[in-house]
């Protein structure tokens, strides 16, 4: 049995892998829906809630394409009718095709072709077998694909006939039958100049560790989301070393799922009950008792206190009534010297071109002028302002009378009356930035920092409102102090409402009375031992209420983290270790010397070595492939420039054949378009190879739309004395394709006796429409119809008279099939060349132009046909007098089901 390796190493992997491997083998690609399954009996083997799970199927040797030499050859017969499969024409007759020797299925680009084709490779199994689709151009809903298959397993067996639907599994049988085309290949070209071929098992393989790569993905994305969940912290403020605290410990990612606590072991901690909170209570309360603890209270109470009386500071020398009091004072007398020195500078220096010297403004600016003077004419006698022979403020030289003013102003502004008012205003400014820069407890804030001293008892929580208040009151009045100097209307300050009485000889009495009663408390002695037990037991009560409170929260993180190691699990089932070394291993041993030596005939048959190529292994991770490298001496940005299309299709093709020979047996093969429309050159080695396989006994079914490379593998087969048989296939319109008709064929494929019947058919057409030899829009039907006539006298030369010896589309000329040609120079030279004038004459040709515009009757028409029928068979009655016994290239006949 094929593949009994794989099988084996298949066993010993983990059931939804060997599920994907079975998926793989039976479909050729793992879809969405595959991974969404897969995913599922991964978490469900993990012990992670999934849905949609399915139970794994395990890889069998029944679901491989297996074709060893010991399997019997399964044969297509026939494949059609289709339903709902693209736009292809369903009720066709099947395509039937030979079970011996090679079936050439013909059809022009765009008939429909590529449906057929798909189809052959879903049901051989294909590892690249594109999906089958309905109409896609249709509105209306289609059913699911299906299809008509008939095919024989063995030489002696029996024609099955199956009808196949899309959710079915294809017929085991059809996996032997392996597939070509551009897509199935499995040859590409890389962007470092190599070619890389890839076997069906390592193809397995691969596309086993590139699942598990998109799994692993999926599950570490997940893994990424969870680890910015649980980087969150959890609830804090519990006690040190208490069964909740340990418990919470081991809610942490580096916790292994066995270490983890339950979620009954977290609900069970944090129950809580009246019994509980009754003797939390209790214990509270003796706890409160204890001496130490109570002296702590105190202290605690007394720097509360301690902290409130330093803000009392600032409200006794800026806020109180004797302060706003001084403040306003300070204002009036700043007035009063301002006014003074304005006075004396009017007096001074009235005789001055400017009047009204003095202002405090003028006296501002001199003041900096004199000191900008002193720092510029360092050198100069006091004052510099008058000896520095340039004014500061204009920088033009100082004249007599320049200076001479400017020492009257120095000497005004150095003298008792401008001091006095600078001072007077100077102590005014820093009293209001002193009050603007004051601040005062919020009503919160004081609270929040009493709480201590006002939890000693009902009289010290009625002298912490009383303190609270004041510092309210204390705060209403500093705002409306500080809008009254903003907007300097200060006679408001007289309006103020009044403050409480300040609460500082409160605070003096109550820290000494706190501060003593923690001195006398630390001086009573008490029981440590006991002590102790009774704030482990409180710690450990309180902690479970707290714990009580916000259980789901640890829950929820618990089950989390829960989830997080078994994603880490299901992560460990997709390593691609093990896989990776299996397809290295796999790899050595499928490059071996026989395999290089049936790749290197291929190319020798194919007409490649020309190219040089060097054949290796290589691996990547979930990747591996055998490379056909390319030894360029020169470095190249793509292998687009090196390999041609047609070289790149037919060293595919090499790889394929290569591969098959490796596994030995003559199972089917189904080839699509193995040439290259552009690679002329190419197409006779390759039609040669593909006779040569069929000669091996293998059965060949081709898929062309090259009309060249069809008659040259027709030529091949019956070269090499193997059966041909023919399709066609053609479309009509917009909306029919995959039409399965022999009368579809191309014209230059027909016999002479065919292209006869063409030709009256289209007579008869002619006929039916009231030809009129005088009406000139029939001229196009005339010229078609004698240019087949023309080209039927060509043929019935080629096929008849020559017997085929020389033939378009052919290289060669066969000189054996002289020994049948009837060719009469006498008798059959005037009748053909007497017919392909009167032909020519309607076609072919352009007529002069004084020539009358007649075209041929009814008549004539019917006895140039019956001249040329007449002539075809009397020149195959000859031929047939000549046929004593068939012995040169007649061929094998098909065998049909």
């Amino acid at each position: 049995m094929a593949f009994e390796e794989l099988l084996e190493w298949a066993g010993t992997r983990y059931p939804w892998q060997q599920d994907a491997l079975r998926r793989i083998a039976l479909q050729g690609e793992i879809t969405e829906d595959d991974l969404s399954e897969l995913r599922a009996q991964i978490e469900q083997s993990a012990g992670l809630r999934a849905e949609g799970s399915s139970e794994a199927s395990p890889l069998t040797g029944d679901h491989l394409a297996a074709a060893a030499d010991d399997a019997p050859a399964t044969v297509l017969a026939a494949l059609g009718p289709v339903e709902n499969v693209d736009r292809l024409e369903p009720g066709q007759p099947s395509l039937r095709f030979a079970v011996n020797g090679v079936t050439l299925i013909y059809g022009a680009n765009g008939c429909g072709k590529s449906g057929y084709c798909r189809i052959a490779k879903q049901l051989c199994r294909s590892l690249s077998p594109g999906k089958l689709r309905g109409n896609v151009y249709s509105d209306a809903p289609a059913g699911p694909p299906r299809v008509c298959v008939a095919f024989r397993v063995g030489d002696d067996g029996e024609k099955v006939d199956r009808t196949w639907e899309i959710d079915q599994p294809p017929p085991l049988e059809l996996a032997r039958i392996s597939v070509f085309d551009s897509a199935t290949a499995r040859v590409y070209v890389d962007q470092e100049r190599k070619i890389e071929f890839l076997p069906y098992e390592l193809d397995i393989m691969n596309k086993l560790g590139l699942t598990c790569r998109t799994l692993d993905n999926s599950f570490r994305e997940r893994e990424t989301a969870l680890d910015r969940t649980i980087a969150v912290p959890l609830p804090t403020g519990f006690s040190e070393d208490t069964s909740v605290t340990r418990l919470i410990a081991r809610l942490v990612p580096q916790t292994p799922l066995p270490q983890l606590p339950t979620e009954d072991d977290i609900r069970a901690l944090g129950k809580w009950s009246d019994e509980k909170q009754a003797e939390l209570q209790d214990l509270t309360e003796q706890l409160e008792g204890d001496p130490r603890r109570l002296a702590q209270v105190r202290r605690r109470g007394k720097r509360a206190l301690e902290t409130v009386k330093e803000t009392l500071t600032g409200i006794a020398l800026r806020l109180t009534d004797g302060a706003i009091a001084d403040f306003r004072a300070k204002k009036d007398v700043a007035v009063e010297k301002n006014r003074a020195a304005e006075a004396a500078a009017r007096d001074l220096f009235s005789k001055q071109p400017i009047p009204d010297l003095g202002s405090e403004t003028w006296r501002e600016m001199l003041k900096y002028a004199r000191e900008f003077a002193e720092s510029v004419f360092v050198g100069k006698k006091s004052p510099q302002l008058a000896t520095g022979g340039l004014c500061v403020l204009c920088q033009q030289e100082l004249g007599d009378d320049a200076a001479s003013r400017l020492t009257e102003f120095d000497d005004y502004i150095a003298g008792r009356i401008a001091a006095d008012s600078d001072a007077a205003a100077k102590a005014f400014e820093d009293a209001k930035a002193e009050i603007l820069a004051l601040r005062i407890l919020k009503k919160a804030a004081a609270e929040a920092i009493l709480s201590a001293y006002s939890s000693l008892g009902e009289e010290t929580a009625t002298h912490a409102t009383a303190i609270v208040t004041f510092f309210e009151k204390a705060g209403q009045r500093l705002e409306a102090v500080k809008t009254a100097l903003q907007e300097e209307e200060f006679e408001r300050l007289g309006r103020l409402e009044a403050l409480p009485a300040s609460p500082a000889p409160l605070l003096e009495n109550e820290i000494a009375r706190l501060e003593a009663e923690a001195v006398e408390l630390e001086k009573k002695e008490r029981d440590e031992e006991a002590l102790a037990a009774l704030k482990l037991r409180v710690a450990e009560l309180t902690d479970q209420k707290k714990l009580n409170e916000q259980v789901e929260t640890f829950v929820h993180r618990r089950n989390q983290l829960e989830e997080r190691c078994r994603l880490a699990t299901c992560r460990g089932e997709c390593r691609l270790t093990a896989i990776t070394r299996r397809i290295t291993d796999r790899r050595r041993q499928i490059l071996t010397p026989t395999l290089k030596s049936a790749l290197d005939d291929e190319i020798k048959a194919l007409k490649l070595t020309h190219i040089p190529l060097n054949l290796s292994d290589r691996g990547d991770g979930a990747e591996s492939i055998l490379e056909v490298a390319l030894n360029a001496q020169q470095r190249i940005r793509a292998n687009s420039e090196v390999l041609s299309e047609g070289e790149q299709r037919a060293l595919a093709l090499a790889c394929f054949l290569a591969e098959l020979s490796e596994i030995g047996a003559n199972h089917g093969i189904i080839v699509d378009d193995p040439v290259s429309s552009l690679d002329h050159t190419r197409m006779e080695a390759v039609a040669r190879r593909l006779a040569e396989e069929a000669g091996k006994g293998r059965q060949v079914i081709v898929f062309t739309h090259n009309i060249v490379f069809h008659h040259m593998l027709l030529s091949e087969a019956r070269r090499a004395n193997v059966a041909r048989h023919t399709e066609w296939m053609s479309s009509a319109g917009q909306d029919r394709f995959g039409l399965i008709d022999e009368a579809q064929k191309p014209w230059q494929m027909k016999k002479v006796g065919e292209r006869l019947h063409e030709i009256e058919a289209e007579i008869q057409a002619l006929k039916a429409a009231a030809y009129d030899p005088s009406d000139q829009s029939f001229r196009p039907s005339i010229v078609a119809i004698y240019t087949k006539m023309r080209e039927t006298w060509e043929r019935v030369v080629e096929d008849v008279l020559l017997n085929g010896a020389v033939q378009r589309f052919r290289p060669e000329v066969m000189t054996q099939r002289l020994e049948e040609a009837c060719f009469d120079a006498k008798a059959d030279y005037p009748a053909i060349f007497e017919g392909m004038k009167r032909c020519s004459h309607y076609s072919g040709h352009d007529t002069a132009a004084d020539l009358p515009p007649e075209l041929p009757d009814e008549d004539g028409i019917q006895q140039d046909l019956a001249e040329l029928r007449t002539f075809c068979e009397a020149a195959a009655k000859r031929q047939k007098e000549l046929r004593k016994e068939r012995k040169h290239e007649e061929g094998v006949e098909p065998e049909l089901l």
